[in-house]
């Protein structure tokens, strides 16, 4: 039996070092392969790079020769000629001696044509006029690619002088060249390995190798779909691998022709060099792999038979002793009844000793803790109340902002139907005034304080509609320092309170709801001047950032406890003697419909300060920044 044991030990010894003996094997393998790949790409991204480039330099070394072939021309036949103005037979002489300029004219400085030969294509107003004032300006002008008779062609055009060292334009040489007669240079240099592609700033294909006698629509589509790819994941990088729509990898390399803003992409399989180091590998020598492998066998038989057996007998005594403590409840395993070496082993012989010894303690144990788990129970079940406690009062707190809605419709209905009788009183008040017109100072004063007291009404009411009803918000946009300045100026004066304005040197405009951040910074003024009964400075102003804008209002009066802070906000909550408790319930509303921030800053007998923050719709002077107007 033990005989059985210790061959199938032995050979699952044997499968498993051999499987371990393997791992580092493939994991090598496997870095080396990864490593060669990454080497080869990189080899070949280098490769790609120049190949795009030297075309890229041969695109813009053919520019630059019918560029400078116009220049020369123009000094050769106004500084060095017998007239100050290229003439018919000038153009003619240059257009049949390059056929590839297929279409040549001079414009005056005013932009009308004087001579020209050849079939001429049609050139828009605002074309001509970006080719006159870059020419006017000195300066040499390439057009972007445009199409006549089907094929793709740009406009060149090169500043005419009486003489060289002359700075006044005295008209223009324009000429129409296809592209394809600048594309030419490339038939030669295109590898044969790879795929390379001209394409125009507007995304328009100007030459690909893979196609020389032109792209059908669909091969067309399929070519830019992978071309908006590889700029998609490129990014500003010149090479890279990519991944297409339809699941291919590929090696990609980028570069540009300065002079037009043209690209030239040279991409290939990004499996290639995978597929290099595969067929290298399986070039090898199969004695190789043949040497290797019997080194592991001999590795794997002969550390498995010296360790399996000072493995397999200690365990063996091991488990007759775990077989009889199963049998016996009363057996107590000992250190003679198994083998303890100096190894792991015998720490694990040790350990089961021990256990075997300390089995009654642990019963022990599990009776306490079968009574620990029945307080925990207890403890369980206080907590289960504590939460439904929690839950109670979150349902509470539901029903009481149900009942806040309910009360803010009311509240919105009865404030209609009181602001009528208020007007009328108010008017019936002032025509009193103006029929009576009383020199007794009592009754002056008792018609003061009428006005005083419906005005007191109507701020009331004011507040409660703010608070209750939600309008559709009327966006416009203002100058935020014309704005601030205007609500500080038309808010009445206080006696003992003096109203400072502090506002950033720099004006920007942002896009709200005017008379909703107007109720909401009056009445933060109107909180800044109750706050400081014995008089004081009111600080309102604004400071600019980078996104957004500070409108802040700030008092010197005796600051905000703990208490107030946590429920300064909630409706209905206040600490003055007549109020309603809506002021700041309105501003925060009016912060959070604009999706601004509102921050407060207090400290005790220092004063309160109130930040509103806005994003900048747009700076004073800046067209790119925001929405159009």
């Amino acid at each position: 039996m033990q005989i059985k044991r210790f061959q199938g030990l032995f050979v699952k010894a044997v499968v498993v070092l051999g499987i371990i003996s393997l791992v580092p094997v493939l994991f090598i393998g496997y870095r080396v392969m990864r490593i060669n790949s990454r080497l080869l790409t990189n080899e070949l991204l280098q490769k790609q790079q120049t190949v795009s480039s030297r075309l890229a330099a041969a695109v813009r070394n053919s520019i630059s020769s019918k560029e400078q072939l116009l220049a020369e021309f123009g000094d050769l036949h106004t500084d060095f000629g017998s007239h100050h103005l290229i003439t018919q037979p000038d153009l003619d002489y240059l257009r049949e001696r390059n056929p590839s300029l297929f279409y040549l004219t001079v414009f005056s400085t005013k932009g009308s044509k004087i001579f020209d030969t050849g079939t001429a294509p049609q050139i828009s107003d605002t074309l001509l006029e970006q080719m006159l004032q870059t020419c006017l300006a000195g300066n040499r002008f390439i057009s972007d690619v445009l199409i006549w008779d089907d094929q793709p062609f740009v406009w060149m055009a090169e500043p005419l002088h009486r003489y060289v060292a002359d700075t006044t334009v005295t008209g223009v040489l324009a000429s129409a060249l296809y592209v394809e007669d600048i594309s030419k240079s490339l038939l030669q240099m295109y590898p044969l390995d790879m795929d390379a592609v001209l394409v125009s700033n507007q995304g328009d294909l100007l030459s690909y190798n893979g196609a020389p006698g032109g792209l059908d629509d669909s091969s067309s589509v399929r070519l830019k779909e992978t071309l908006q790819a590889i700029d998609e994941q490129l990014g500003d990088q010149d090479s890279g691998s990519v991944m297409l729509p339809d699941g291919a990898k590929m090696l990609v390399s980028v570069a540009h022709v300065a002079q037009v803003d043209w690209r030239i992409y040279v991409f290939q399989s990004a499996d290639l060099p995978m597929k290099l180091f595969l067929e290298n590998l399986f070039h090898s020598s199969w004695w190789d792999v043949v040497w290797v492998a019997g080194i592991m066998v001999l590795f794997v038989g002969v550390v498995s038979y010296l360790v399996i057996i000072p493995i397999t007998r200690p365990l063996a005594r091991l488990r007759a002793a775990a077989v009889k403590l199963r049998e016996d409840d009363d057996f107590v395993v000992t250190r003679q009844d198994v083998e303890i070496p100096h190894n792991e082993i015998g720490e694990l012989a040790s350990v089961f000793v021990d256990m075997s010894q300390t089995l009654h303690k642990r019963r022990q144990e599990l009776m306490h803790t079968q009574e620990e788990l029945a307080h925990m129970n207890q403890a369980l079940e206080k907590r289960v109340e504590a939460r439904t406690r929690e839950l109670k009062k979150a349902t509470a707190d539901l029903v009481k902002a149900e009942r806040l809605v309910a009360i803010g419709q009311m509240a919105s209905i009865i404030s209609h139907e009181i602001r009528n009788p208020l007007a009328v009183i108010s008017n019936a008040t002032r025509l009193i005034k103006m029929l009576v017109r009383p020199t007794d100072q009592k009754i002056l004063k008792q018609f003061g304080i009428i006005e005083a007291e419906i005005r007191q009404a109507n701020s009331i009411i004011s507040e409660v509609l703010g608070y209750a009803r939600t309008r559709e918000m009327i966006l416009s946009t203002v100058e935020v320092n014309s704005y601030v300045r205007e609500i500080a100026l038309s808010f009445p004066k206080q006696p003992g309170i003096v109203l400072k304005e502090v506002l950033d040197e720099e004006s920007v405009r942002v896009k709200i709801d005017a008379e909703e951040i107007k109720q909401a910074l009056r009445n933060l003024i109107s909180n800044a001047v109750e706050a400081m009964p014995n008089g004081g400075t009111v600080t309102v102003g604004t400071k600019v950032g980078k996104r957004v804008v500070c409108l802040y209002v700030a008092d010197e009066g005796p600051g905000l406890t703990e208490e107030i802070r946590q429920n300064m906000f909630s409706p209905f909550f206040t600490t003055k003697a007549r109020g309603t408790g809506l002021g700041l319930a309105v501003v925060r509303k009016a912060i959070t419909r604009h999706k601004g921030k509102l921050l407060i800053k207090s400290e005790l007998g220092k004063g309160t300060c109130f930040q509103i923050y806005l994003k900048i719709y747009r700076r004073m002077g800046d067209t790119t920044y925001g929405e159009a107007s």
